[in-house]
């Protein structure tokens, strides 16, 4: 049976010759209860590492690597096969991030370890070190294989690594090894003290470090963040309880207090608790992570023109200020209540002042220090609560004014941007104070008039919520149902209207499965059927084999299996029906196939799109039709546009890329839209149609005319669930809806 191994993580980090307690970009987390199948009794141990073009805070680092970890474990499968997917979600935040120019197209670079019983698979994405010691040295390093980092493709090139992990080895992660390291630093390591060890680490590396150490020992199965170590005994491995007192001897000296642990905020992870053994000689120090919780996968960062002004320090959260003042003050009570008495019985020996039931004399020792306390905290909390407010404010209003002086719209944006910033911090420490609410009402106008920005108000749309592991990926909607691809399960899923919202119809069947002599898979889209169809059918979904169901509201579905291409199917990713034509989108062989449709099927081979003149298709995600022009969406924001003809004379034509046309001030028109991201497309019906395109991270929604001519933008009025949005579409009576996996919202278009 294998021996469960207690994980100890230690960061090694030096910058300009200073060693670091905290490594930004570090996390850890193990296997929760309900972990998908195959994930029970893993371990996850991250080290994201990013050049200096890549701004993001420790909160943004601790955000992004937390949301891996937690997909990680809600991920069935093989480990490898995991690990990958969502390492590909995390590269799809950096690649957008270097589409729009905020990286320098710097690569960041990723180290992943899951254990296992004694089982280690390491993935690395991007050239960097990773040392196996067990007495040997081990090294696990391959830059060809490990790709260039995340964001510089569609894909994160993974490079994997296996090992067997034994009481007593050590593991290094070392984005780059550090010139005074050499085969002497690395060896001997078995039976070594961490702190020994981590001192050795950072004293040979020179200058600078970055690292993560691993050490495995004996125990049950904890996962623990080092980061305070007393040379003196902390040790690598557990050590032997504390010796205790013998029978009948005097009792030892009352320890004093020591401070209680802050709780780690909202979206920190919580990791095991330490051994005890351990914590009582000092060797652990329980992980302390940034002062703020990371609430946005990204906060911008302003460059003031403003003198800054110094701020006071926050102060802390007012149960822990008063459990720990509380705490001492009992326990100095206890202490001088001894000779206090003795004093006030030889001042007053006739008065029976301390003549009182043992009980009242605890209350008494309790609660007058505690009143004080409260007393004076609730004094000096209002005092500075009130500086803090004034301080905000005036940054808030300095930033306002500088705003309305300026004419260089990026300059204007910039401050308003500032001003909203500390108006909301004014606002955290003064609830009802009307002038922090009306400049931050201003300021928020001002930037929503500046970049065409319509506020709706958004509701959830379904009565139940869905459950925790559906995944919306595509949706389509009419004027009463609305279907939900779920990309979890591959089926679909209908809502229809009531009074009061969309009522989930658990009798509707639209998912993979055998079909007569036809079996269709995970479905991979769908799209809405005319409401004259022959047939009867509603909805059309396909399968990335080229099979085709008709879905039908109370009736079983219909499978038909569509005739391939000559060249055969790639890799189908996206359908369009388009005048009872049915458009298929195959990224690998670089097509769109159009089916033509008969009595509402398709039964005949399918007709190339495109002429002499191909547009590249590779990054093609979504594709939307009006009339016989085509729209293509592609990874990297831009889009293109085909309109076909039959005519050999006259051949379809395209133009790759097209024009973004941006009107507001301070923007310039180009094949991409500044600040931008955008991951879905959808076209209105006539008249007036639209193409609006989704930004998942914002969220927010752009309105374009098909010239590209932008209109506005659409964002919600109050809050939405945190993360990226997963797929949206709009209603012909204009409601607009937003799927953030398992939620879904929606709202009347403004």
């Amino acid at each position: 049976m294998p021996t469960a191994l207690d994980l100890f993580v230690v960061p090694l980090y030096r910058r300009n010759g200073q060693d670091q307690a905290y490594l930004p970009g570090v996390h850890l987390l193990a296997a929760p209860r309900r972990a998908a199948r195959g994930r029970a009794g893993e371990r996850l141990v991250l080290q994201l590492t990013l050049p200096p073009e890549i701004t993001l805070s420790a909160d943004q680092q601790h955000a992004l690597l937390g949301d891996l970890a937690e997909g990680y474990f809600r991920t069935a499968g093989s480990v490898t096969a995991a690990l990958r997917d969502q390492i590909d979600r995390l590269n799809t935040y950096f690649l957008q991030l270097n589409q729009r120019g905020q990286s320098g197209g710097a690569p960041a670079r990723l180290a992943a370890i899951s254990v296992r019983e004694e089982r280690v698979t390491l993935a690395h994405v991007g050239p960097q070190h990773g040392f196996v010691l067990n007495g040997g040295i081990e090294h696990l390093y391959d830059a060809p294989a490990s790709g260039r980092g995340l964001g510089m493709g569609s894909h994160a090139e993974v490079r994997f690594y296996q090992a067997e992990l034994s009481a007593g080895d050590c593991l290094l992660l070392v984005p780059d090894v550090p010139s005074g390291w050499n085969e002497k630093t690395l060896a001997n390591v078995s039976g070594q003290k961490l702190s020994t060890l981590r001192r050795r680490f950072l004293s040979e590396a020179g200058a600078d470090l970055r690292a993560v150490m691993l050490m495995a020992q004996p125990g049950s199965g904890r996962l623990s963040l080092m980061t305070s170590f007393d040379d003196a005994t902390a040790a690598a491995r557990p050590q032997a309880p504390l010796p205790q007192p013998a029978p009948h001897s005097a009792p030892p000296a009352t320890p004093q207090a020591a401070p209680p642990v802050p709780q780690a905020p909202a979206g920190w992870e919580q990791l095991p608790p330490p051994n005890p053994e351990l914590e009582e000689t000092g060797a652990f120090a329980p992980y302390d992570p940034p002062a703020e919780p990371a609430r946005r996968l990204a906060q911008p960062t302003y460059e003031q023109e403003w003198p800054v002004h110094q701020e006071p320090e926050e102060p802390g959260g007012f149960s822990v200020l008063i459990d720990e003042i509380s705490t001492r003050a009992r326990k100095i009570w206890q202490r001088v209540s001894p000779s206090l008495r003795s004093f006030m019985l030889r001042l007053l020996p006739d008065e029976p002042v301390f003549n009182l039931p043992r009980q009242t004399l605890a209350i008494i020792a309790i609660v007058v220090p505690l009143a004080v306390v409260i007393l004076v905290s609730v004094i000096y909390l209002q005092f500075g609560r009130v500086q803090l407010y004034e301080n905000y404010l005036a940054q808030a209003q300095s930033a306002a004014a500088l705003a309305q002086a300026r004419e260089n719209p990026v300059e204007v944006r910039q401050a308003w941007s500032v001003a909203v910033h500390y108006a909301e911090r004014a606002s955290a420490y003064e609830q009802d104070a009307q002038a922090a609410a009306e400049l931050l009402a201003q300021a928020r106008l001002a930037l929503d008039d500046l970049d065409f920005i319509e506020r709706m108000n958004f509701q959830p749309a379904l009565f139940t919520n869905l459950p925790r592991a559906t995944n919306i990926t595509q949706m389509v909607a009419d004027n009463r149902d609305l279907y939900m691809l779920d990309g979890a399960s591959g089926k679909v899923l209908r809502a229809f209207l009531t009074s009061s919202g969309y009522q989930l119809d658990d009798s509707f069947s639209c998912e993979p499965g055998p079909y007569g002599g036809y079996i269709v898979s995970e479905l991979i889209d769908i799209a809405l059927l005319p409401s004259n169809h022959p047939q009867g059918a509603s909805l059309a979904a396909m399968d990335a084999n080229g099979n085709l169901i008709f879905c039908f509201v109370g009736e079983r579905p219909l499978a038909i299996t569509l005739l391939p291409p000559d060249s055969h199917w790639g890799k189908p990713t996206a359908i369009a029906i388009e005048n009872s034509n049915l458009y298929v989108l195959d990224p690998i062989t670089n097509a769109v196939w159009i089916y033509f449709g008969e009595d509402g099927s398709f039964p005949g081979a399918p007709r190339f799109f495109f002429g002499a003149q191909v547009p590249s298709m590779q990054q093609a995600i979504d594709i939307v039709l009006e009339g016989n022009t085509l729209y293509i969406l592609k990874q990297n924001g831009r889009m293109a546009e085909c309109v076909f003809n039959d005519d050999l004379e006259n051949p379809t034509i395209c133009t790759d890329p097209l024009e973004f046309v941006d009107t507001r001030p301070g923007q310039q028109s180009g094949p991409t839209v500044a600040g931008a991201n955008f991951s879905q497309v959808f076209l209105t019906d006539p008249p007036g149609p639209s193409l609006f395109f989704l930004d998942p991270i914002v969220p927010s929604i752009y309105q374009f005319s098909t010239r590209l001519g932008m209109s506005r933008q659409l964002r919600a009025q109050g809050e939405l669930p945190e993360g990226l949005v997963s797929a949206f579409t709009i209603s012909p009576n204009r409601f607009v809806f937003l799927a953030f996996k398992n939620q879904v919202y929606f709202g009347p278009m403004p």
